[in-house]
Formats: C-alpha cells, sequence, structure tokens
C-alpha cells in the first residue's frame, strides 16, 4: 500500500475551499478546478460540484472520513497537543 502524501491532500483542500463559491467548484472537462472568473474569461465549459463532496472523497479514499464530526474534533485535539509539547520543547531549550 502506497504511503499517502498528506500535505497534498491538505494543500489540496484548502485550495479547493478557496476557489469554491457558495461550496460549489467549478471542472473543467480535466477535473482541474476553476473559478468563474478563469472559466469566463477562458471560455471554458465546466460543471458545478459540491466542493466538500470533493473534498470528503479525497480524505474517504485515504481512510479518513472528514465528515465524521469525532474525527475532526480528535484531529484539532490531536494538533493542538503537538504544538503544546512543541512549544514545552522549545521553552525547555531556553
Amino acid at each position: 500500500m502506497m504511503n499517502p502524501d498528506w500535505s497534498k491532500v491538505i494543500n489540496n483542500a484548502v485550495e479547493v475551499l478557496q476557489k469554491s463559491d457558495n461550496g460549489i467548484v467549478l471542472l473543467d472537462m480535466y477535473n482541474t478546478i476553476l473559478t468563474p472568473e478563469e472559466a469566463a474569461f477562458n471560455k471554458i465549459t465546466v460543471t458545478p460540484y459540491n466542493a466538500l463532496k470533493f473534498i470528503q472523497e479525497q480524505f474517504l479514499s485515504l481512510g479518513f472520513d472528514i465528515y465524521k464530526k469525532e474525527n475532526r474534533i480528535k484531529m484539532i485535539a490531536l494538533l493542538e497537543e503537538i504544538d503544546r509539547q512543541m512549544n514545552e520543547k522549545r521553552k525547555a531549550k531556553l
């Protein structure tokens, strides 16, 4: 089994949300996400797609269901604990 590149998936999710308009992204025939301005300027035919569903499918393919609230809460708690411990290590070195 291949090791997932979480950084790439997270960066892609952020990009999807930044390019979404009220939770909708526009995909061209190659599944490239475009802003409405890009699509109109370049006269590209696009299909509207639910941004959150797009993100959920990416994370589900890696085994993480972001729609489960308890998973999101646990992930936030994990990240906060990692930050706390890293800050403690930095303080201990000073």
